[in-house]
């Protein structure tokens, strides 16, 4: 993210009065938007896009944790004026029913090569393990390391290994091949992915000029399309309660 989308995105959540995530360029929730329903107070997932033009750019390397969270949340989008000091213009507010048809289209684009990942995955054999870490009785957490690296953390490796050996932790070698699965499907999947696509100006045309087309009351409007949504999908799973 630029610094300028970074700087237009804050100021989105501020005009909307959601609550900024630290952090979440890392793949988490960008806000939250905070709504009471009855005596309780719903935080709703939100998804902060800016663009200056007429179509909107999302991320790197999009697979299928992006699909599950754009599905979850919320969009706000901020159309800025371009040159100078870009101002905003006006915004899009969309609910998860809104976005789904191009979050569906994405999806179909990388659904097949994800599922090529998996099944290549499911085909890794102990023959394979003892080739590329070496026959053993069992595995160190090193070697669990050399194999999958950062993807998990210390805590991870700890709790997944599943053999005391001489009083230290260890990995069988079908919790080892295991792990060899996993680093064989994460390494297909990165070929999966697709950089940035854009939503599309046909697609964001369709709201302008309904009621997702927010210039002024910015967090009451909001509001409005979060109460709607929420009473159209009342056990909409993403939410959650304060």
């Amino acid at each position: 993210m630029t610094v300028q989308d970074d700087q237009r995105e804050r100021e989105l959540c501020r005009t909307f009065n959601l609550h900024w995530t630290p952090g979440h360029e890392r793949g988490g929730t960008d806000a939250t938007f905070k709504i009471k329903i009855g005596d309780r107070t719903l935080l709703v997932p939100v998804e902060v896009k800016s663009t200056t033009g007429s179509t909107v750019s999302t991320a790197r390397d999009v697979g299928i944790e992006h699909i599950r969270k754009w599905r979850s949340h919320f969009w706000i989008i901020g159309y800025y004026s371009r040159g100078g000091r870009p101002e905003l213009q006006k915004t899009l507010c969309l609910s998860p029913n809104d976005i789904e048809p191009w979050v569906a289209s994405i999806e179909q684009k990388i659904l097949p090569d994800f599922q090529i990942a998996a099944s290549a995955a499911r085909r890794v054999q102990m023959a394979d393990l003892y080739a590329i870490c070496g026959e053993k009785a069992s595995y160190t957490i090193s070697d669990a390391r050399k194999l999958h690296k950062n993807q998990w953390g210390k805590a991870d490796y700890l709790r997944e290994a599943d053999v005391l050996k001489g009083g230290e932790k260890h990995f069988s070698q079908e919790k080892m091949l295991f792990l060899l699965r996993l680093r064989s499907q994460y390494i297909a999947e990165r070929g999966a992915t697709l950089n940035n696509p854009h939503i599309t100006k046909t697609f964001l045309d369709s709201f302008l000029g309904t009621n997702r087309e927010i210039y002024e009351d910015w967090s009451s409007n909001f509001k409005t399309v979060v109460q709607e949504y929420l009473a159209a999908y009342p056990d909409h799973p993403f939410v959650r309660w304060e």
